[in-house]
Protein backbone atom coordinates (compact mmCIF):
# COMPACT_ATOMS: atom_id res chain seq x y z
CA UNK A 1 0.00 0.00 0.00
CA UNK A 2 1.63 3.32 -1.15
CA UNK A 3 1.59 6.86 1.07
CA UNK A 4 -1.64 7.87 -0.88
CA UNK A 5 -3.44 5.20 -0.69
CA UNK A 6 -2.90 4.67 3.84
CA UNK A 7 -4.04 7.99 3.61
CA UNK A 8 -7.47 7.14 1.85
CA UNK A 9 -7.62 4.15 3.85
CA UNK A 10 -7.23 6.25 7.08
CA UNK A 11 -9.50 8.88 5.65
CA UNK A 12 -12.36 6.48 5.44
CA UNK A 13 -11.73 5.70 9.13
CA UNK A 14 -14.12 8.41 10.23
CA UNK A 15 -17.18 6.40 8.67
CA UNK A 16 -15.88 3.47 10.50
CA UNK A 17 -15.31 5.48 13.54
CA UNK A 18 -18.99 5.20 14.74
CA UNK A 19 -19.22 1.68 15.59
CA UNK A 20 -16.14 1.19 17.92
CA UNK A 21 -17.47 4.83 19.69
CA UNK A 22 -20.83 2.93 20.41
CA UNK A 23 -18.55 0.22 21.65
CA UNK A 24 -16.18 2.95 23.91
CA UNK A 25 -19.28 4.64 24.88
CA UNK A 26 -20.74 1.45 26.18
CA UNK A 27 -18.38 0.38 29.04
CA UNK A 28 -15.80 -2.04 26.91
CA UNK A 29 -13.41 0.58 26.49
CA UNK A 30 -12.91 1.01 30.30
CA UNK A 31 -13.39 -2.87 30.62
CA UNK A 32 -10.13 -3.47 28.79
CA UNK A 33 -8.18 -0.82 30.63
CA UNK A 34 -9.74 -2.50 33.89
CA UNK A 35 -11.45 0.91 34.95
CA UNK A 36 -8.79 1.52 37.36
CA UNK A 37 -8.50 4.89 36.76
CA UNK A 38 -11.69 5.43 37.48
CA UNK A 39 -12.50 6.97 41.28
CA UNK A 40 -14.06 4.16 43.48
CA UNK A 41 -17.94 5.01 44.56
CA UNK A 42 -19.87 2.16 46.26
CA UNK A 43 -20.57 -1.09 46.75
CA UNK A 44 -23.86 -2.98 45.22
CA UNK A 45 -25.15 -5.79 44.46
CA UNK A 46 -23.97 -8.11 41.65
CA UNK A 47 -26.31 -8.13 38.47
CA UNK A 48 -25.87 -10.54 35.61
CA UNK A 49 -24.80 -8.19 33.39
CA UNK A 50 -22.30 -6.71 35.67
CA UNK A 51 -17.98 -7.21 34.61
CA UNK A 52 -16.91 -10.05 36.78
CA UNK A 53 -13.48 -8.34 37.49
CA UNK A 54 -15.62 -5.98 39.37
CA UNK A 55 -16.41 -8.42 42.23
CA UNK A 56 -15.87 -7.11 45.36
CA UNK A 57 -14.45 -10.33 46.96
CA UNK A 58 -13.85 -9.15 50.62
CA UNK A 59 -17.89 -7.96 50.79
CA UNK A 60 -18.92 -11.35 48.92
CA UNK A 61 -17.35 -13.22 51.22
CA UNK A 62 -18.44 -10.96 54.46
CA UNK A 63 -21.94 -10.91 53.51
CA UNK A 64 -22.80 -14.30 51.89
CA UNK A 65 -24.08 -13.04 48.63
CA UNK A 66 -21.60 -11.60 45.46
CA UNK A 67 -20.96 -7.69 45.66
CA UNK A 68 -19.21 -5.34 42.86
CA UNK A 69 -17.57 -1.94 43.30
CA UNK A 70 -19.02 0.94 41.43
CA UNK A 71 -16.95 4.17 40.06
CA UNK A 72 -17.62 7.41 39.05
CA UNK A 73 -17.59 8.22 35.81
CA UNK A 74 -14.59 10.30 34.35
CA UNK A 75 -14.76 12.49 31.77
CA UNK A 76 -11.76 13.30 31.82
CA UNK A 77 -9.95 10.71 30.34
CA UNK A 78 -6.65 10.54 28.25
CA UNK A 79 -5.84 7.79 26.20
CA UNK A 80 -2.07 7.79 24.62
CA UNK A 81 -0.70 5.93 22.44
CA UNK A 82 2.64 4.99 22.26
CA UNK A 83 3.43 3.45 18.11
CA UNK A 84 6.21 1.86 17.13
CA UNK A 85 8.10 3.07 13.75
CA UNK A 86 11.14 0.79 13.95
CA UNK A 87 12.21 -0.90 10.65
CA UNK A 88 10.89 -3.99 11.41
CA UNK A 89 7.14 -2.77 11.23
CA UNK A 90 8.05 -1.61 7.42
CA UNK A 91 7.71 -5.81 6.99
CA UNK A 92 4.33 -7.57 5.84
CA UNK A 93 3.51 -10.00 3.25
CA UNK A 94 0.39 -7.76 1.88
CA UNK A 95 0.11 -4.60 3.81
CA UNK A 96 3.26 -3.80 6.00
CA UNK A 97 2.81 -3.67 10.00
CA UNK A 98 2.77 -0.41 10.46
CA UNK A 99 0.16 0.61 7.88
CA UNK A 100 -1.90 -1.94 9.91
CA UNK A 101 -0.56 -0.45 13.04
CA UNK A 102 -1.48 3.16 11.53
CA UNK A 103 -4.95 2.09 10.54
CA UNK A 104 -5.97 1.01 14.18
CA UNK A 105 -4.15 3.88 16.18
CA UNK A 106 -6.34 5.97 13.89
CA UNK A 107 -9.54 4.53 14.36
CA UNK A 108 -9.31 4.35 17.53
CA UNK A 109 -8.19 7.95 17.75
CA UNK A 110 -11.15 9.25 16.08
CA UNK A 111 -13.52 7.08 17.94
CA UNK A 112 -12.18 8.51 21.11
CA UNK A 113 -12.53 12.10 20.19
CA UNK A 114 -16.29 11.40 19.21
CA UNK A 115 -16.50 10.48 22.65
CA UNK A 116 -15.36 13.26 24.22
CA UNK A 117 -11.38 11.30 25.42
CA UNK A 118 -8.26 13.51 24.72
CA UNK A 119 -5.75 11.65 23.02
CA UNK A 120 -1.91 12.19 22.47
CA UNK A 121 0.53 9.89 21.37
CA UNK A 122 4.41 8.85 21.42
CA UNK A 123 6.48 7.90 18.06
CA UNK A 124 9.48 6.04 18.46
CA UNK A 125 11.70 3.63 16.44
CA UNK A 126 12.69 5.89 13.46
CA UNK A 127 15.43 7.37 12.07
CA UNK A 128 14.94 10.85 14.45
CA UNK A 129 14.49 11.01 17.85
CA UNK A 130 10.95 10.41 19.61
CA UNK A 131 7.88 12.62 18.58
CA UNK A 132 5.37 13.25 21.12
CA UNK A 133 2.04 14.77 20.55
CA UNK A 134 0.34 16.05 23.55
CA UNK A 135 -3.15 15.22 24.62
CA UNK A 136 -5.80 16.93 23.43
CA UNK A 137 -9.51 16.38 22.65
CA UNK A 138 -12.07 17.01 19.38
CA UNK A 139 -12.16 15.66 16.28
CA UNK A 140 -9.87 18.45 14.78
CA UNK A 141 -7.53 17.18 17.29
CA UNK A 142 -7.82 13.43 16.00
CA UNK A 143 -7.72 14.04 12.59
CA UNK A 144 -4.15 15.75 12.53
CA UNK A 145 -2.58 12.47 14.46
CA UNK A 146 -4.27 10.16 11.86
CA UNK A 147 -2.33 12.33 9.38
CA UNK A 148 0.65 11.82 11.36
CA UNK A 149 -0.13 8.49 11.24
CA UNK A 150 -0.52 8.45 7.66
CA UNK A 151 2.47 10.23 7.04
CA UNK A 152 5.13 7.46 9.18
CA UNK A 153 8.11 8.43 10.66
CA UNK A 154 9.58 12.20 9.63
CA UNK A 155 12.57 10.78 8.02
CA UNK A 156 11.14 7.66 5.82
CA UNK A 157 11.55 9.95 3.14
CA UNK A 158 14.67 11.43 3.44
CA UNK A 159 17.79 10.18 2.00
CA UNK A 160 20.19 8.69 4.51
CA UNK A 161 22.47 11.28 4.35
CA UNK A 162 19.90 14.10 5.65
CA UNK A 163 18.55 11.60 8.28
CA UNK A 164 22.15 10.95 9.74
CA UNK A 165 23.90 7.76 10.74
CA UNK A 166 21.36 4.05 10.40
CA UNK A 167 19.76 3.73 14.29
CA UNK A 168 18.40 0.59 15.12
CA UNK A 169 16.43 -1.36 17.11
CA UNK A 170 12.72 -0.28 18.17
CA UNK A 171 13.63 1.23 21.52
CA UNK A 172 10.56 0.24 22.72
CA UNK A 173 12.19 0.18 26.78
CA UNK A 174 13.04 3.59 26.45
CA UNK A 175 9.73 5.07 24.83
CA UNK A 176 7.95 3.61 27.64
CA UNK A 177 10.31 4.98 29.94
CA UNK A 178 10.01 8.44 28.48
CA UNK A 179 6.15 7.95 28.39
CA UNK A 180 5.96 7.29 32.17
CA UNK A 181 7.60 10.49 32.91
CA UNK A 182 5.35 12.31 30.39
CA UNK A 183 2.29 11.25 31.94
CA UNK A 184 1.45 13.35 34.86
CA UNK A 185 -2.07 11.86 35.83
CA UNK A 186 -3.63 8.60 35.16
CA UNK A 187 -4.12 7.66 31.85
CA UNK A 188 -5.33 5.13 29.36
CA UNK A 189 -2.13 3.89 27.09
CA UNK A 190 -1.73 1.68 24.62
CA UNK A 191 1.49 0.33 23.15
CA UNK A 192 1.47 -0.68 19.50
CA UNK A 193 4.26 -2.91 18.53
CA UNK A 194 5.12 -6.06 17.11
CA UNK A 195 7.29 -6.37 20.29
CA UNK A 196 10.30 -7.71 17.75
CA UNK A 197 12.93 -6.41 21.04
CA UNK A 198 14.04 -7.37 24.16
CA UNK A 199 14.41 -5.50 27.54
CA UNK A 200 10.87 -3.63 27.94
CA UNK A 201 9.43 -6.12 30.14
CA UNK A 202 10.73 -3.70 33.66
CA UNK A 203 9.46 0.08 31.54
CA UNK A 204 6.58 -1.81 30.70
CA UNK A 205 5.55 -2.54 34.90
CA UNK A 206 6.59 0.29 36.13
CA UNK A 207 4.50 2.28 33.56
CA UNK A 208 1.61 -0.15 34.52
CA UNK A 209 1.73 0.57 38.20
CA UNK A 210 0.89 4.40 37.40
CA UNK A 211 -1.49 4.17 33.66
CA UNK A 212 -3.75 1.51 33.13
CA UNK A 213 -1.92 -0.21 30.23
CA UNK A 214 -2.96 -2.61 26.92
CA UNK A 215 -0.62 -3.53 23.88
CA UNK A 216 -1.46 -3.90 20.97
CA UNK A 217 0.98 -6.65 19.05
CA UNK A 218 0.78 -6.64 15.27
CA UNK A 219 2.68 -9.69 13.41
CA UNK A 220 3.01 -10.93 10.01
CA UNK A 221 3.45 -14.59 8.60
CA UNK A 222 6.16 -13.72 7.44
CA UNK A 223 7.73 -13.09 10.50
CA UNK A 224 8.01 -16.43 11.57
CA UNK A 225 7.74 -18.29 7.86
CA UNK A 226 9.69 -16.53 4.99
CA UNK A 227 9.22 -16.99 1.90
CA UNK A 228 10.84 -20.05 0.23
CA UNK A 229 13.67 -18.91 -2.17
CA UNK A 230 16.23 -20.74 -3.72
CA UNK A 231 18.74 -17.92 -3.44
CA UNK A 232 21.10 -17.29 -1.17
CA UNK A 233 21.00 -13.25 0.02
CA UNK A 234 22.65 -10.97 1.98
CA UNK A 235 20.73 -9.21 4.68
CA UNK A 236 20.33 -7.18 7.69
CA UNK A 237 17.97 -7.72 10.34
CA UNK A 238 16.01 -4.79 11.01
CA UNK A 239 16.34 -4.49 14.72
CA UNK A 240 19.69 -4.92 15.43
CA UNK A 241 21.13 -3.87 11.85
CA UNK A 242 23.56 -7.88 12.50
CA UNK A 243 24.29 -8.59 8.70
CA UNK A 244 24.55 -12.26 7.24
CA UNK A 245 24.06 -14.59 4.37
CA UNK A 246 20.59 -16.63 4.36
CA UNK A 247 18.99 -19.06 2.30
CA UNK A 248 15.57 -18.91 2.88
CA UNK A 249 14.59 -22.45 1.61
CA UNK A 250 16.71 -23.65 3.69
CA UNK A 251 15.17 -26.00 6.60
CA UNK A 252 17.81 -25.22 9.19
CA UNK A 253 16.90 -21.27 8.40
CA UNK A 254 13.45 -21.95 8.63
CA UNK A 255 13.57 -23.58 11.52
CA UNK A 256 15.72 -20.64 13.46
CA UNK A 257 13.28 -18.79 11.92
CA UNK A 258 9.77 -20.12 13.78
CA UNK A 259 11.94 -20.97 16.72
CA UNK A 260 12.94 -16.79 17.30
CA UNK A 261 9.35 -16.03 16.65
CA UNK A 262 7.94 -18.10 19.52
CA UNK A 263 10.48 -17.17 21.55
CA UNK A 264 10.36 -13.25 21.00
CA UNK A 265 6.05 -13.97 22.02
CA UNK A 266 6.57 -15.97 24.99
CA UNK A 267 8.62 -13.03 26.22
CA UNK A 268 6.03 -10.75 25.09
CA UNK A 269 3.42 -13.04 27.04
CA UNK A 270 5.30 -13.36 30.47
CA UNK A 271 5.58 -9.40 30.30
CA UNK A 272 1.97 -8.69 30.00
CA UNK A 273 1.47 -11.27 32.61
CA UNK A 274 3.85 -9.38 35.05
CA UNK A 275 2.65 -6.07 34.82
CA UNK A 276 -1.21 -7.34 34.46
CA UNK A 277 -1.72 -5.89 31.05
CA UNK A 278 -4.73 -6.43 29.00
CA UNK A 279 -3.39 -7.15 24.99
CA UNK A 280 -5.01 -8.07 21.43
CA UNK A 281 -2.66 -9.43 18.83
CA UNK A 282 -3.48 -8.58 15.05
CA UNK A 283 -2.47 -10.22 12.19
CA UNK A 284 -1.14 -7.49 9.25
CA UNK A 285 -3.80 -9.21 6.72
CA UNK A 286 -6.80 -8.79 9.03
CA UNK A 287 -9.49 -5.62 9.25
CA UNK A 288 -8.64 -3.67 12.04
CA UNK A 289 -12.27 -2.13 12.34
CA UNK A 290 -13.58 -5.63 12.64
CA UNK A 291 -11.11 -6.78 15.17
CA UNK A 292 -11.35 -3.60 17.16
CA UNK A 293 -14.59 -3.56 17.78
CA UNK A 294 -14.69 -7.55 18.54
CA UNK A 295 -12.34 -6.59 20.83
CA UNK A 296 -14.52 -4.31 22.73
CA UNK A 297 -17.17 -6.46 22.96
CA UNK A 298 -15.23 -9.58 23.62
CA UNK A 299 -14.31 -7.57 26.87
CA UNK A 300 -17.77 -6.04 27.35
CA UNK A 301 -19.50 -9.37 27.95
CA UNK A 302 -16.50 -10.83 30.01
Amino acid sequence: MDDASLRERIRALVFAAPALSEALASGGFRSVFKGRGMDFEALREYEATDDALRMDWNATARFGRPFVKTYKDDRDLTLYLIVDESRSMDFGAGRAKRETAALAASLLAYACSLNGIRVGALFFGGATAMDGRAPASGQGAARALMERLAAGPASAAAPASAAGPARFGSELGAALTAASSILKRRSLVLVVSDFMCSGYALPLALLARRNDVAALRVHDRLDSAPPALGLTLRSADAESGERRLVTPRSAAYRRERERWAKAARLEWLVALSAAKVPYLEMDSSTDPVEELIAFFGRRRSA
